[in-house]
């Protein structure tokens, strides 16, 4: 179960560096840049993941 909670944190780390970078570009200069959405998707993906797991193992 500690797995878990890592990845959690893991999975919020990496949304608020790259959805915060994201969002800083986005609006400083209006550029949309693919390796920040990228990052950020890749979070939200762990992080919908690791919820599911937790929902089906408690």
């Amino acid at each position: 179960m500690n797995i878990n909670s890592y990845l959690i944190q893991l999975a919020i780390t990496i949304i608020a560096i790259f959805g915060g970078a994201f969002t800083i570009r986005v609006i400083r200069t209006g550029e949309l840049l693919l390796d920040q959405i990228i990052g950020a998707s890749v979070g939200v993906i762990l992080l919908i993941a690791s919820l599911t797991w937790r929902k089906m193992n408690n």
